[in-house]
């Protein structure tokens, strides 16, 4: 018997304490935006050419394409911004006009496999010529 009081005496307490430590229920967290993730894809294009650069993105936000460098300058690219499905890259946003600083942007409802390509378009570069690039990406 005696045993059987000290046993509930510490339940009891155990009991007690647990509950004077209740702080109301419990709250998910609130959901912070991520950082976003820059990625920059260099390359050269020859007359008629193409290249694709695929990147993913792990959640839903802004998706920002920009050719940042073009080398010589003044060379007029085709640039695209599209899915990617392992196998091809499909256009979504298009500037077969696009120079240095052009943009593409577009949203994004989930994570998702993107692309961007750049090409010479309808021929634009010298047959003897090269045109080197750099492209950035800022996703989250």
């Amino acid at each position: 018997m005696h045993r059987s009081l000290a046993a509930l005496a510490c339940v009891m307490a155990a009991a007690v304490m647990s509950g004077a430590c209740d702080n109301g229920p419990e709250t998910a967290p609130s959901p912070t935006p991520g950082n976003p993730v820059t990625e920059t894809f260099t390359g050269t294009l020859h007359l008629n050419g193409s290249v694709t650069h695929t990147f993913g993105t792990g959640a839903a936000g802004t998706v920002t394409a920009t050719i940042t460098t073009v080398d010589p300058s003044g060379s007029v690219l085709g640039f695209q911004l599209g899915t990617f499905n392992t196998v091809t890259c499909s256009a979504v946003l298009s500037n077969d006009l696009a120079t240095a600083a052009s943009v593409l942007s577009g949203n994004t409802q989930s994570a998702a496999s993107l692309c961007v390509k750049v090409h010479d378009p309808n021929g634009a570069i010298a047959a003897d010529a090269a045109v080197n690039y750099t492209v950035t990406v800022s996703h989250f």
